[in-house]
Order: C-alpha cells, then structure tokens, then sequence
C-alpha cells in the first residue's frame, strides 16, 4: 500500500470518527465548547460566561494565572470576575482555544511523545510570528485572529499521528513483526492531515480564518495579500528556517517561501529581523504562561 493510499484511508476513518463525535484523541472540552459558543453571542453576558468558567476549577484558574502574568502587567488578579474583564472577549477566546488544542499534542507513548511536544512548539511559533505580522502590517485588530490560525495550521496531524498509532498497534498485535517506518509514518501524517484540521476547526466552530488557515495555507494568496493564511505561510517557513520544526526542513524550500512572503507583504529586513528574534525563547515563555 502506497503512503497516498494510507493516508486516504486514514482520512475517511478519521474524519467519519469526528462527525460522529467518537474520535479517541480529545476533542474540545465541552464546557469550554460552551463558554465559546456565548462569546460569539451578539448579547454576550460576561456573567454567563464567568458561571461557566467556574464550573471548572482548572480552566478558572488559567484563566486567571494568563492574566496575572507579564504580558498585562503582572497585577494578580485575585478573583475570576477581574481576570476575564482584564483579558477582554478576544483573549479568552483564544486561551480556550489554546488549552483545548494543547490537549490533542500530547502522548504517553513514546513513539510520537517527543515529535508531537516539537510540533506543539513549532505550532506556537508559527502562531506568534502570524500574531505579530498582523501587527507589522497595520492589521491589529486581527492579531489574536492570526495567532489562533498559526496556532492551528498543524492541528490534524497530531490526530493523524495518534490514529495511524492505533491501527498500527492493531496490526502488529495480530500479525506480528513491524508495519511500517518513520519515513512513511511522517509521509502519511503529512499527506492527510490537511482535511483532519479543517474538520476539526469547522468542529469546533472556530472563525471561517482559521478554517482557511489551515485549508489554504501551503499556498499564497497574491489577490488578497493581508490574510491570516498568508501570515501563516510565511510564519510557518520561518519557524522552520529557525530549527523550529520536528524532522528534516527543505531550507531552500523555506528561503524561497520566505523571500516571496518579503515582496508580498512588503517586509523589509528590520521587520524580518523582529520577527525572528528569540523566536526560541518566546515559544518556551508562551509555553510557561499555559
């Protein structure tokens, strides 16, 4: 069986398992599913949302160690009323966001522990330096937009990676003997994670951006230049020229989707150099704030 021919089966399966809601890997928790389906209310009442918030100990409490930390000011906030007012809706939204994907890049086993944990920080890293275009390229109000697609281009593959695991297992188990390598692993995981994360995003009712986010991101928009997508191509070749990836990078592929970002989006090399400094060390701040 060819790598193409797996990853179409892992497709149908993966994708019939998500419509019927019996995906193995965890999907978004339900509370928070609820708290962000009142964030999108025109007639948002924060007080619903701050009652659903309690409900659930741990996500009240990282909401409000998010905004006790440096980025606003590190003022503790000392009730849950106080943080969600500070965070304001496009924050909040974006944690859960967060919190609830983290979930899908980690594994006990160590077959794809290590390589989910890596691909969780070049997620984060791609999602910071879409965040920050958005602001280089006068789009602010649209930074938490981009960070969320950045944060989210990768997202079917860590479902992908864990399913294929499963069948895997399932295989051996009755035949005996390997099935297959990593180079074919990674080959299938790339092959069919785009339309997993799509499914997973329109699951959980993220913003039509993030669905073409990830949809769309291997390619350029040169008709509609300022886009979250075309932030994520450019942030994910990046990342990728910084070392922040797991496996092997095409440098060249990433130098080339780089320099036709710079012309595209107008990016001069002051910007390009902000962009990438302590990329590294942001990623692991980010990671502490979680």
């Amino acid at each position: 069986m060819s790598a193409a021919q797996l990853a179409g089966q892992m497709e149908q399966i993966i994708l019939g398992r998500i419509a019927q809601d019996k995906l193995s890997v965890a999907l978004m928790p339900t509370l928070a599913n609820r708290v962000l389906v009142l964030l999108q209310d025109a007639n948002l009442n924060l007080k619903r949302v701050i009652k659903l918030l309690e409900q659930d100990p741990m996500l009240a409490a990282r909401v409000i160690r998010l905004a006790s930390s440096s980025a606003y000011g590190s003022t503790p906030m000392r009730t849950l009323d106080m943080a969600v007012t500070r965070l304001g809706v496009q924050k909040l939204r974006t944690l859960l966001i967060e919190l609830s994907a983290r979930q899908l890049f980690i594994s006990r086993d160590p077959r794809i522990g290590k390589a989910l944990k890596d691909l969780w920080d070049h997620s984060v890293a791609v999602a910071l330096v879409a965040r920050d275009l958005s602001a280089f390229s006068g789009h602010e109000k649209d930074m938490e937009t981009a960070y969320v697609c950045g944060l989210l281009h990768d997202v079917g593959k860590p479902v992908v990676a864990t399913v294929l695991l499963e069948a895997e297992r399932a295989v051996t188990t009755e035949r005996g003997g390997s099935w297959i390598g990593s180079d074919f692993w990674l080959e299938v995981v790339n092959l069919a994670h785009r339309k997993v994360g799509v499914a997973l995003a329109e699951k959980w009712m993220l913003p039509d951006e993030a669905v073409k986010a990830i949809e769309e991101c291997a390619e350029y928009d040169s008709t509609n230049r300022m886009t979250p997508a075309n932030f994520v191509r450019f942030a994910n070749a990046v990342a990728k020229r910084e070392g922040i990836y797991p496996g092997t990078t095409d440098l060249e592929d990433a130098d080339a989707i780089i320099m036709i970002g710079r012309s595209l989006l107008e990016l001069n090399d002051e910007i390009v150099g902000k962009l990438t400094a302590s990329l590294r060390e942001r990623v692991v701040a980010q990671g502490a704030e979680l």
